[in-house]
């Protein structure tokens, strides 16, 4: 039987406890944290945006060292950002004190309405190397667009369990960042780019296990444009897939990003 054993750091904050919820969750060999804030250990958020982002990646450390690892084992990053344009700068100084170097994990940025009162909040799946066989490797395949001279993977693999866990995809391509203007446009080449990542990893829709769909101002007609390029992808494919409205992504061109994990054959 699969063990599931509740993860907290060696000096919790309040959060968790109010709230009632646990920092992470080991699974075998996999950690799911739960979303890290810049609190203090009453629970409040820090005032300075800077500050709060390193006690954000502070409170993710020390839940990481309780369940063993480090942030060399992250395989999958999820950040949330309530003013992204103004706060990437800030968020890439402090990420990169942290990943000082290659291969970096692979990461999904999402602008959002409201944090709990908080401005950003780091969401992560990490690999515990409890054993020899416990590794992730990072792919930047040449199908894709340029992610590593941002400091970024496309693509992460935890081992074992053959795990691929990808970064959002968007309008980009290899060798041009030209977006087009339509919605209906920039699904097709978000789900172009899952599609490459698919092949890269020799896996095919039916290898999908999640597909998280972010739209900017999202509608229900706003949606519906996503799914012919989404259906042209999966055929008859059926994995769990999450749509969620946001208000920016990572940079204000761009109207949809997905994110995937597959199971590989």
């Amino acid at each position: 039987m699969t063990q599931r054993d509740a993860i907290f750091p060696a000096t919790p904050h309040a959060l968790y406890e109010t709230h009632g919820y646990s920092a992470a969750i080991r699974s075998e060999n996999l950690l799911f944290v739960s979303g890290q804030v810049g609190s203090r250990s009453d629970g409040s958020p820090e005032p300075d945006f800077g500050n709060q982002v390193r006690l954000a990646f502070d409170n993710l450390k020390a839940t990481l060292v309780a369940a063993g690892c480090g942030f060399d084992d992250i395989v999958d990053v999820t950040t949330f950002h309530t003013d992204p344009e103004k706060q990437f700068e800030t968020i890439m100084a402090v990420k990169d004190e942290i990943f000082k170097r290659a291969p970096y994990p692979n990461w999904t940025a999402v602008g959002v309405n409201w944090l709990a009162g908080f401005d950003f909040e780091i969401k992560v799946i990490a690999r515990i190397p409890s054993r020899p066989s416990a590794s992730v490797s990072r792919r930047n395949p040449p199908t894709l667009w340029d992610m590593a001279s941002a400091g970024f993977s496309h693509i992460s693999v935890a081992e074992p369990g053959r795990l691929a866990f990808l970064s959002g995809q968007i309008a980009w391509k290899p060798g041009s960042e030209d977006v087009p203007d339509e919605l209906v446009g920039q699904a097709k080449l978000a789900t172009a780019s899952l599609a490459a990542a698919l092949k890269e990893l020799e896996a095919s829709a039916h290898d999908i296990v999640m597909l998280r769909v972010y739209v900017v101002n999202a509608t229900t007609e706003a949606f519906q444009q996503v799914l012919p390029a989404l259906r042209e992808l999966l055929g008859d494919a059926m994995p769990s897939i999450t749509t969620i409205g946001v208000q920016a992504l990572y940079t204000p061109e761009i109207q949809v990003e997905i994110e995937m994990a597959v199971r590989l054959p």
